[in-house]
């Protein structure tokens, strides 16, 4: 969250700060997903379903006696994808205004430089977008 407020800000030293614990939460994330799905796998074993990722439904229907925090936990983690969709839903939005408008300043600042050419039958062709800016002095 500190780096989408930073971003919307457009605060790079905070985007810098930010940019090194978000790579280090991802790993987190990823060494604790895997965790996660060898711990969903053994428990799927020893309550005898035949699936390596079990519903929290089908761990309800198997463990009658933890059915209700089961379903809790469901009811919790819905909750909780549909916060980080729309952090996703937000983040994505804003990272495309960014490209349009540097995609904008970017076509607007090399296409004056470029020289109209023509197409074969005589029409105008667009002006090629430069990748980058030369700037001299």
């Amino acid at each position: 969250m500190s780096l989408y407020a930073s971003l919307r800000k457009g605060d790079l030293p905070s985007i810098q700060q930010a940019l090194p614990k978000n790579e280090q939460l991802a790993e987190q994330l990823k060494n604790q997903g895997e965790l996660r799905e060898e711990a969903s796998w053994r428990l799927a074993v020893s309550v005898g379903l035949q699936c390596e990722r079990p519903t929290l439904t089908q761990l309800a229907e198997c463990l009658p006696d933890y059915a209700n925090e089961f379903l809790a936990a469901r009811t919790r983690l819905r909750e909780l994808t549909s916060q980080v969709d729309q952090f996703r839903s937000a983040n994505a939005n804003l990272l495309e205004r960014l490209r349009s408008y540097f995609g904008d300043v970017l076509a607007d600042l090399t296409q004056r430089e470029v020289a109209p050419r023509y197409g074969p039958t005589g029409s105008r062709l667009s002006a090629p977008v430069a990748t980058g800016l030369v700037a001299s002095g």
